[in-house]
Order: C-alpha cells, then structure tokens, then sequence
C-alpha cells in the first residue's frame, strides 16, 4: 500500500493498521508544522502540510526520509523518521527561523540600499587611506619590487556592493592587497621571454610600442607570468579575484563606470569613447586619467583574465573577495574550464566596459583584446 492510499484510507474513516505475518509491519505517523508547507517523504512529493492540520500516514516499521520546506523556499529540513512498532507524533518547528531569515533579508536589503565601506568618499579620502594603509605596510602607495617589475598600487581593504544595481551583494576585502598600476604591457612580457622561463612571445597584431598593453595571451599565459614574477622577486604575485577585480575598478564609485553614469568623452577606449583607438587598436596604458586609487585602464582597452571560473550567477559566490575558483561551467570545445574577463576592450559597445560587467571565455582563447593586470598579496 503506497503512502498516498495509506493517507486516503485513514482520511474515510478506515480501521488502523494490523499486524499481519504476511506483510510488512505497519505504524502510524502523525506530522504536524507551525507552517505552511511543502514536504516529501522518501523523495516522494506529498503536496504540503497545513499549519496546525495534522497529517496521518500508515508506515512500515523502520527509517523514513522526511524532507519539509517553507513555500517560500526560505528554510529548508530533512531528516530520517525511524519507526518502531508504536505509533509516532512529530512536530516540525519552521516558524522561528524563517521569521530570523526573513529579518535578514530586511537587514540585508536595507544595507544594500546605503553605501558600504568607502563607497562614495571623496577622492582625498580614499588617498588619505591608501596612504595610511601603505605606511603600515612600509610601502609607498605606488612601489616596484624590483628595478623592472610592474608598478603596484596599494588597494586597502574594505567593504563594498558587487554586482549590477538591480543585484547587488555585499563583498568584504578583509585584507589590503596590491593591484597593477598598469595593465602588463609588451615590455614587461618581453622581459619574461628573455628570462628563459616562457617561449611563447604573443603577437603584436601589427601594433608598434612597447607600452602597449600584451595581448594574446590565455589564462594559462598569465598564470604563468605571475608564476615567474613571484618567483622572481619572492614576493606573492596573483590574479585578481573577480570581488577584488570590481572593487579595485569602482574605487568607491556606485556609477555605471568608476567615473559617472554616462561613457563621456576620451575617458576611456571602447566604441563610441571618442579616443583616438577606439575600434581601431589598443592604446598605450596610462593614456586615460586614472580612478581614485590611482588604476589606469581598468575600463576599456583589453579584457582582464581574473583568477575565477566561470558561474552563470553570484549565487554561492565568496563574501570575502576570495576567487571563486571551483565549481565552473566547462567548455564543450576541448573540455577547457571558462573563466571570467572584466572591464571590457577598445572593440566593445559601451555598456560592454561597464563596472559591473562580466564576461566569460575559454580558459585557452587568445586574441587581440585580451591582456592581464597582476595582483600582489600584502605583506
């Protein structure tokens, strides 16, 4: 007899259960929630429990997968019901912790609806911190490890609201780091290939200067780089993660992009920027005003691999700022991993450049409007 019929049989009035030697002992049991429900009892649907309605089912004696969720999603709870050969009563509590989840909610939204941690300070501020920041690391703001390292900048740690603004999320930095000053550039990447350490030497897609940003490497080039430059210096060089790749980027800001709603004009290189590479080439880095820390390039000019895999949503997403780096949608070509690109390139439309945005590619693409911009961890 299923649970369905056992329910149907009790509902019209039929005698309880009998012990039969024939058959499989049986037993009642009696649920009962301080909610509305939705429930499943070895995984099977059984519609939903009313609050303060008792339901009786007939079952055979032993343990029983019980599954109850809220109709709202919010709390959920699964345990295994072992039944003897008396009749059992369970009394399933939903109501104290979804009220608690729903204040968290509240509370959640309610600060998603203010600024977070050094989101719109005004500039000086935001200097006056990186510099406090720096001196406790014995760093200036702006530091080389070496004669012929990257330029770093100090990013000082904090909170801030991640995500487009119809979805924002809160993400805390718990501690400073060091971002590139500059995206890395043909220079740089050259002084890796004479090192011996790499053979591969990108193309230069026809483009003369050394203080072009690199492009044409994959996610396996950069990681490589950064491999090389930590081992050359002794220092712990990086990605970015995704988090600390848009809170570099946005500075403090809550705009469309780390300068204002709108594109303007020659603030950064993407379609429609009125630069003078827009759609036609990448532009040496430093040739746009920085943001507030003091970051160049971070919209526009090349897409940025950061250290994450790709996730079609922020749904599980690290609240520390930490890479997200398991779980990732695959690539059916080749069975590469996808990973994440930010902040655009000279060939995009402008909502493309946007802080917020965020683009997936497979982990071994190259062209020419993909490079790297290089993290260090502090101290």
């Amino acid at each position: 007899m299923s649970n369905k019929q056992s329910i149907d049989k009790l509902s019209a009035g039929g005698e309880p259960p009998v012990e039969n030697s024939g058959l499989a002992r049986q037993v009642v049991l009696l649920l009962e929630s301080d909610m509305d429900c939705y429930f499943a009892m070895n995984e099977d649907d059984q519609d939903s429990l009313s609050k303060n309605s008792p339901r009786r089912f007939v079952l055979s004696v032993g343990s029983h997968l019980i599954q109850v969720a809220t109709q709202d999603g919010l709390i959920e709870k699964e345990w295994v019901q072992v039944l003897s050969d008396e009749s059992t009563s369970h009394f399933i509590c939903l109501a104290e912790e979804h009220a608690q989840a729903q204040k968290n909610i509240l509370e959640g939204r309610q600060e998603l609806a203010e600024p977070l941690g050094i989101e719109c300070w005004p500039t000086e501020k935001i200097k006056s911190e990186q510099t406090s920041v720096a001196n406790d690391m014995k760093l200036a703001n702006f530091f080389r490890d070496e004669i012929d390292t990257p330029e770093m900048v100090v990013i000082p740690a904090g909170s801030y609201r991640m995500g487009e603004a119809s979805g924002r999320h809160k993400v805390s930095i718990l501690q400073p780091f060091a971002v590139g000053r500059y995206l890395v550039t043909v220079a740089e990447w050259r002084r890796f290939v004479l090192s011996g350490e790499t053979t591969y030497a990108p193309a230069d897609n026809g483009w003369e200067g050394d203080n072009l940003p690199v492009t044409n490497i994959n996610f396996v080039h950069a990681q490589a780089y950064v491999r090389w430059l930590s081992k050359q210096t002794g220092k712990g060089y990086r990605l970015l993660s995704e988090a600390e790749w848009e809170y570099a980027c946005r500075a403090g800001s809550v705009t469309e992009y780390h300068w204002g709603d709108e594109l303007g004009k020659n603030n950064c290189n993407c379609q429609d920027s009125k630069s003078a590479w827009s759609c036609k080439r990448a532009s040496p880095v430093g040739s746009f005003a920085p943001n507030a820390f003091g970051l160049h390039d971070m919209l526009g000019n090349v897409w940025e691999w950061v250290e994450d895999a790709w996730h079609d949503t922020y749904k599980g997403a690290p609240a520390d700022g930490k890479a997200w780096s398991s779980g990732g949608a695959v690539s059916t070509l080749g069975n590469q991993e996808w990973r994440v690109l930010r902040g655009g390139s000279w060939i995009v439309d402008p909502r493309d450049a946007r802080s917020a945005i965020r683009f997936m590619s497979d982990q071994l693409s190259r062209n020419a409007y993909t490079g790297v911009r290089i993290a260090r961890t502090l101290p």
